[in-house]
């Protein structure tokens, strides 16, 4: 028998902040579900504990790929029916999957998430999020009722699907270099093809939001990946506004330098052919400025 779920977690020298979220999973999962960790090329050692684990299995690409490939590779691994990517420093609550499971069984929702706790202060928590121009930026939204609810954007630190959506819908955009932009791209283009995406108020998840990372963040890549995911999905005035917004940014040059090296512009294509709504519509759905 399949498990119900696979928790799939993303690390790369996390130190004991992933025995913390492995411990915390093991804890709080159904007796069927099951622990994938993806060991993104970690320098530290703090994986070697999974090997105690027999019910924890690890998944080590031969070089390091970056958030978005690496949650490919939890998903091609994971045997679940419902998929969840987890950050490596977060916390959570009995009762969490049969919540965001029930909130799933609507064939309509394809991505729901948690209330996202701050680790340092529970009680300040997000309710999904949203894009601001001209940067992109990912703002948390606030309490909007104890109702799961739609929001535009869910933070990928804790994000759950059907298994089948997500490989009907390709999964994260292995388009995407380092850290950065894969979750709200998921989102928007769940919406765009005809899917919701819910937070479910009642269930927090704690998170550390860190001021540093254990490894370096190539700014450049950041920058690629904003301006890849406004080059796919955003077109006319909105599509200027961020491109002019990035322009001037230091790592500019080589960002567009690896737009134009990549396939960003068949992306762009095979995304389109396939989705019932433009981006026009998600932000007036939305009222995004």
């Amino acid at each position: 028998m399949s498990p119900s779920v696979s928790a799939i977690v993303v690390s790369r020298d996390e130190g004991p902040k992933l025995r913390r979220t492995v411990h915390s999973l093991l804890a709080t999962l159904p007796a069927d579900g099951e622990i994938v960790v993806v060991d993104d090329h970690s320098t530290d050692g703090s994986a070697d504990f999974l090997a105690r684990y027999p019910l924890v299995r690890a998944v080590r690409p031969a070089a390091h790929v970056g958030p978005a490939v690496a949650r490919n590779l939890g998903a091609e691994a994971a045997r679940g029916d419902v998929v969840v990517f987890c950050d490596a420093h977060v916390a959570m609550e009995a009762g969490w999957f049969d919540a965001l499971a029930e909130a799933l069984s609507d064939p309509g929702v394809g991505a729901v998430g948690p209330a996202m706790a701050v680790s340092a202060e529970p009680r300040v928590r997000g309710y999904g999020g949203t894009w601001r121009l001209p940067d992109l930026r990912f703002d948390w939204l606030g309490y909007q009722g104890a109702a799961p609810h739609e929001a535009p954007l869910l933070g990928g630190a804790f994000l759950a699907m059907r298994r089948s959506l997500f490989e009907e819908c390709g999964g994260f955009d292995a388009g995407l270099m380092g850290w950065g932009g894969e979750d709200s791209e998921l989102c928007a283009r769940l919406w765009m093809l005809g899917h919701s995406c819910l937070v479910v108020p009642t269930i927090a998840v704690t998170h550390e939001f860190r001021h540093a990372f254990p490894y370096e963040v190539d700014m450049a890549l950041l920058v690629h990946n904003v301006l890849r995911v406004a080059f796919v999905h955003l077109d006319g005035q909105r599509l200027e506004s961020v491109i002019d917004h990035y322009r001037t940014h230091a790592s500019a040059p080589r960002a567009l330098a690896l737009i134009a090296a990549g396939d960003t512009y068949r992306r762009r294509s095979e995304v389109r052919s396939r989705r019932r709504h433009d981006d026009a519509w998600f932000f007036d759905r939305f009222e995004l400025a």
